[in-house]
């Protein structure tokens, strides 16, 4: 299955879906946000801050739209935050996993509990992972990738991506 931890509008998810077709494969989509910003309790004042000037949790309507928007697909949206909501993805076997939450905590969070479950070959995709201002993030992915022997291909985009092996 497909998990993606920081969903926001879905315009990530939504190219995915259209790239690989995804309706064709036998396999759920899983799409994990808050749909309303960030969660103080695992967020640092820093994320916070550089997130409210961004722009994220201002747009109230951002479940509705990702209803909308992938309401034709096999998904399941899951509004909370993480790590409260991981153990409501119900998957034994995750081939894609986005992180894209925008602050260390819930990412090391989600990192560690579907670690188990991505496949051999099995992709993790890293939003912040080189971008100006998330190094704290970075830190935090390359600790964790350390811990499990692998390595992290920093592309082009700023994004990180995990190949497990």
């Amino acid at each position: 299955d497909f998990v993606d931890c920081g969903v926001n509008t879905g315009i990530f998810a939504r190219a995915i879906v259209n790239y690989i077709d995804f309706q064709k494969l036998d396999k759920k989509y899983f799409l994990l946000d808050t749909f309303a910003g960030m969660d103080p309790r695992f967020s640092s004042e820093y994320e916070l801050s550089r997130n409210k000037k961004l722009g994220y949790g201002q747009n109230k309507n951002l479940l509705r739209q990702v209803k909308k928007t992938f309401a034709k697909y096999r998904v399941e949206i899951i509004k909370g935050s993480i790590p409260e909501s991981l153990s409501r993805v119900k998957t034994k076997n995750v081939c894609f996993l986005s992180i894209d939450l925008n602050c260390v905590k819930p990412e090391i969070y989600a990192l560690n509990y579907f670690w188990p479950k991505i496949s051999r070959g099995g992709i993790i995709i890293l939003d912040d992972y080189g971008y100006p201002g998330c190094h704290d993030q970075k830190k935090a992915h390359d600790a964790f990738a350390k811990s499990r022997n692998v390595e992290i291909l920093s592309l082009p985009t700023g994004q990180g991506m995990i190949i497990k092996q």
